[in-house]
């Protein structure tokens, strides 16, 4: 009889040292709810997903600054980025790792963890205040959805989707293929308002 297979199971430690770094660069200026999921026999063309939310769209803008800051003094710079300016939902493309930054209320919409439920979660042990989302449940629905994120230009096969009925509306505008959006514009010490929702709490941790 066939022994069942074993459930491999990833922690922090596991985490690819620039992936580690872009996780804590999104802490850093408060992103929440992270997920971290081991996709190589899944995805076929990247090896983890980094997924973090953010409360505001400042705050996803903010976050995207800072995990292309992070990485940039690791000397890595995005294969490709989409959405980082909008802040509803920024994608950057490390080649073996992608980190997606969500308004809450968009990552909830897409869905992308259940998209990936066959690939297993890192054990990130973060603090329960980071974990939770239940004041960023009632969040406002944007009017609008960005598009879909995740096409060719960011690695996937042709017919990644294809089979797939749940994103047949978020067809690839052809003229946007293979071509990532503008640099983000870094943060200044002149931008106003809600400075306290980039900055990790960690009071706690001090008492």
């Amino acid at each position: 009889m066939t022994a069942p297979a074993k459930t491999v199971r990833y922690s922090r430690a596991d985490l690819p040292r620039e992936l580690d770094a872009a996780l804590e660069a999104a802490l850093d200026v408060g992103a929440r709810a992270p997920t971290v999921m081991q996709v190589t026999k899944v995805s076929g063309y990247t090896d983890w997903v980094l997924i973090v939310s953010g409360r505001v769209e400042r705050q996803v803008k903010a976050i995207c600054i800072a995990v292309e800051d992070a990485l940039a003094k690791l000397g890595r710079k995005p294969l490709g980025t989409d959405g980082t300016q909008e802040g509803l939902w920024g994608l950057l493309d490390y080649d073996d790792f992608l980190v997606h930054a969500f308004f809450h209320p968009v990552r909830m919409h897409y869905d992308l963890e259940s998209m990936w439920s066959d690939a297993p979660r890192v054990e990130l042990g973060l603090e329960a205040e980071i974990m939770e989302t239940r004041d960023l449940e009632n969040l406002d629905t944007p009017t609008v959805m960005p598009d879909f994120r995740g096409n060719m230009s960011f690695g996937g096969f042709e017919d990644e989707f294809d089979d797939d009925e749940d994103f047949d509306d978020y067809e690839d505008d052809e003229e946007d293929d293979h071509a990532p959006t503008a640099p983000v514009r870094r943060a200044s010490a002149s931008d106003d308002g809600d400075d306290d929702l980039f900055e990790r709490d960690d009071s706690d941790e001090e008492e």
